[in-house]
């Protein structure tokens, strides 16, 4: 005589064993910090690339007066250049003096389109056009890309600390 006795499956389902509270905490601290530091580098690329175009700010006409090299190392150039600032449709005396940010080494006298770089940045300028523009929607996907990957990071960590 056989028996019948059935045999159900005892295998029950187990848990994944939780990582140790020390890397669930430098997960989470790593997440925050990717996601704080993609959420700024997005909102600031994309003010300044709102910039770039030229749509925001006050627009005009900056003349190039001198060019120095602030990067004593040598190794790199970092531009920093002076000159005077002229609002569109105004004359030269409706301008004044500023610095232009992300400059190269421009030869005194040359003039490049502009606007200014902030709200109540009195001197700073930033110039407009496809190339800023450009790169400020670079430097945006960089920010987007480093945002993506701090939720991603919260989540996961977030998950394993639940209960």
């Amino acid at each position: 005589m056989s028996s019948a006795i059935s045999r159900g499956s005892s295998k029950k389902r187990q848990r994944e064993p939780k990582p140790a509270l020390g890397w669930r905490i430098t997960g989470l601290v790593l997440g925050l910090v990717l996601t704080l530091v993609g959420a700024g580098g997005v909102l600031l690329n994309a003010v300044q690339g709102v910039q770039a175009t030229g749509l925001v700010g006050t627009r005009g006409t900056f003349t190039v007066g001198y060019c120095i090299d602030t990067n004593r190392s040598g190794k790199t150039a970092d531009y920093e250049c002076g000159g005077d600032f002229t609002p569109r449709g105004g004359s030269a005396d409706d301008g004044w003096s500023g610095r232009l940010e992300d400059a190269g080494d421009y030869a005194a006298g040359e003039k490049y389109d502009v606007v200014e770089s902030w709200v109540g940045s009195d001197g700073r300028f930033r110039e407009v056009g496809i190339g800023a523009v450009l790169g400020s929607v670079l430097w945006l996907g960089f920010g987007l890309v480093f945002l993506a990957m701090g939720v991603s990071q919260l989540r996961k960590w977030g998950k394993s600390c639940k209960g």
